[in-house]
């Protein structure tokens, strides 16, 4: 060897990390390539961080694979970060979290990483529209009608109004990534939002984040959307204060 390695005896490191304030390990679907980007948008500050792992969604996207990755779910929470601190945990998936059950998912969950805050996005958009006290709701989503009709009846069992519900036939998450933010903005527009207290925007999987304050400024109703509740509702569970601006005023709440 012909350079002298000059080894360098420091203390055990003990300085800031990424995530002081917060650290939130996301459970993402291995073809989403949309709530990853979205997370990493919204924590535009080193205290609050993100930490992805994927999980196997086998296509096309049906009731019975969604359901499916419920017994993935323990085995994939202890890949992040397994010996560092985590507060709150995302299972990063809208349609299965309203079929599998919130407080399913949350057990699954804590079975690979005890005592930790659980949350997805089915549940974190009931209490982004409770925080803003929308009870009536118009709703677009990508997915196929039977899908479609799992999440109508979920967020009734949650004592939501649906006054309009629209749904795109799109049953691959690659594809979902694929709808251009044009198109979201002019089927939600469709949507019979005016009797409607606000809009949601449903999957974890479309490029709907940049569509939210377009949609709220032409409409003057609430905008939610499914990267945007859950990203807030990680911060609530962890008690973090950053700042979240132009995601939409859910995050005034």
């Amino acid at each position: 060897m012909s350079a002298e390695i000059n080894e360098i005896r420091i203390p055990t490191p003990a300085g800031p990390a990424y995530g002081e304030q917060l650290r939130v390990g996301l459970i993402a679907l291995s073809a989403d390539v949309a709530i990853e980007r979205d997370f990493h948008r919204m924590a535009n500050t080193d205290e609050v961080a993100v930490f992805t792992t994927r999980i196997r969604l086998r296509e096309p996207n049906t009731e019975e694979t969604f359901r499916e990755l419920e017994r993935e779910l323990p085995n994939i929470a202890q890949l992040i970060l397994p010996r560092s601190r985590l507060d709150v945990a995302v299972f990063g998936c809208t349609a299965a979290s309203m079929l599998i059950g919130t407080p399913e998912v949350e057990a699954a969950v804590q079975l690979g990483r005890e005592g930790i805050a659980v949350t997805n996005p089915a549940i974190a958009v009931v209490e982004a529209l409770r925080a803003v006290g929308a009870k009536r709701v118009a709703m677009l989503t990508p997915y196929t009608l039977s899908v479609t009709e799992a999440a109508v009846a979920f967020f009734e069992s949650n004592g939501l109004e649906l006054s309009s519900v629209a749904c795109l036939g799109v049953d691959l998450d690659d594809n979902h990534a694929r709808i251009s933010e044009e198109l979201l903005l002019q089927q939600a527009l469709a949507l019979d939002w005016q009797s409607a207290d606000a809009i949601f925007l449903s999957c974890t999987a479309i490029r709907s984040l940049n569509v939210i304050e377009r949609l709220e400024r032409e409409t003057g109703k609430f905008v939610i959307s499914s990267n945007q509740a859950t990203f807030w509702h990680a911060l609530r569970l962890g008690k973090a204060a950053a700042p979240v601006k132009g995601f939409g005023r859910l995050f005034e709440h």
